[in-house]
């Protein structure tokens, strides 16, 4: 464990402690950096210093951003908001000292405030082997190692990989197209799917589109396809048909972390924290929770890095009034919501209620909109011209269809 930049609370003051470096911590520092959170010792325990953007990661997938570009510097942010970095594996939180917890022993002060944006975790489910062998989109670093893996095995491999991905939303079909484009030619994709159609959730203009650049470019889609079993060869499916693969992808829907369930908090049915409109856990009024790991009551929330970033400002604001006294604000999340699926060609399908429009124009928005987000953090205002360049060079080899 280490920590940077020590703070030491004044008479008074009190520790408000952000567990984990989620998109809604990280734009909670950048708020306070702006303006300090007076009265409070901010700190943030991660167990990462660079968090990724999801937004940003299919793009990086692609070969459109760097790794800097689609990373916010955790720490860096932390020095500017005047708050305490502790580099640590969340994994319990004790309710009675309030403290959160590595393996059994306190990491950070006692807070006196405690908000959880430590994410989620693959939801293999029952899938046998699927710890073992398959890659999973969540946590980003494991995906981003195990992406590592399938290029340079595609670089010394004297034959076309076998590449599958399980999981047919938006995440699976994004990250599917993301790494066909860089591997083209050398590795071969299946994209495997339980329900019968694509994109559950999106407009059948949308599916419809989608579906055809996925044929475009020879992706396999197997629907109506359960995985029971996965092991160094390939994939087991429920009805007993087998599937060889060489990297086996895991883009469903998360899980909580397991650690959860021994901490005391009110969880959901699936193990998410109950959390009420104000984003207080239940029956914990000094907790809060947002992101992934929030179970928002009365109204569940997609688990997405939009509704994520949208808890941001109210979740701010109520540290702000338990610090001050103040009255608290409710989170109110949108009906409809705007998702851009990036094609890894240059150009990305707009997805809105049942508005559906794929063009160059669609990626330009979405890189300004991913590239206007990371510059809360003093980041994705650079590079601009090496992203030309990038676009440029995917563009010609990608299909215009």
């Amino acid at each position: 464990m280490t920590v940077s930049a020590p703070l030491f609370p004044s008479a008074g003051t009190r520790d408000v402690v952000l567990a984990g470096g989620g998109h809604t911590h990280a734009l909670v520092l950048a708020e306070s950096a702006r303006r300090p959170l007076s009265g409070a010792t901010l700190t943030l325990i991660s167990d990462v210093e660079h968090a990724a953007y999801s937004g940003m990661l299919p793009g990086h997938v692609a070969g459109f951003y760097t790794h800097d570009e689609m990373h916010i510097d955790l720490r860096a942010l932390c020095a500017r908001a005047g708050a305490r970095f502790v580099s640590a594996a969340i994994n319990g939180i004790d309710l009675e000292k309030r403290q959160v917890q590595r393996d059994g022993v306190a990491v950070g002060p006692r807070a006196d405030v405690l908000s959880i944006n430590v994410g989620s975790a693959p939801n293999f489910g029952a899938v046998e082997g699927g710890a073992d062998w398959m890659i999973p989109a969540k946590p980003v670093p494991q995906l981003l190692a195990g992406w590592a893996r399938l290029q340079a095995a595609a670089r010394a491999a004297s034959r076309l990989l076998r590449v599958l991905v399980v999981g047919g939303g938006a995440g699976g079909v994004e990250l599917t197209l993301a790494m066909h484009a860089p591997l083209k030619g050398k590795a071969e994709f299946t994209l495997v799917h339980r329900g019968r159609e694509l994109l559950p959730g999106h407009n059948a203009r949308v599916r419809t589109r989608l579906a055809g650049v996925l044929q475009a470019r020879d992706v396999e889609v197997l629907a109506e396809r359960s995985v029971a079993k996965v092991s160094q060869k390939g994939v087991e499916f429920q009805t007993g048909e087998q599937r060889f693969a060489d990297f086996v992808f895991w883009v469903t829907q998360p899980a909580p972390p397991a650690w959860l369930r021994d901490t005391g908090l009110a969880l959901t049915e699936d193990g998410f924290v109950r959390v009420g409109p104000t984003l207080q856990a239940v029956g914990r009024p000094w907790i809060f929770a947002a992101g992934d790991v929030a179970g928002l009551e009365p109204r569940p929330v997609p688990k997405s890095g939009v509704f994520a970033v949208r808890m941001a400002a109210p979740l701010a604001a109520n540290l702000r009034a338990m610090v001050a006294g103040g009255a608290l604000r409710a989170y109110r999340p949108q009906n409809q919501f705007l998702s851009l699926i990036g094609t890894a060609d240059g150009r990305a399908v707009a997805s809105r209620g049942p508005w559906a429009w794929h063009s160059r124009l669609m990626w330009i928005w979405k890189n300004a909109i991913d590239r206007r987000f990371m510059r809360h953090f003093g980041g994705g205002g650079r590079g601009s011209e090496g992203f030309s360049r990038r676009l440029l060079s995917i563009e010609s080899r990608g299909e215009q269809g």
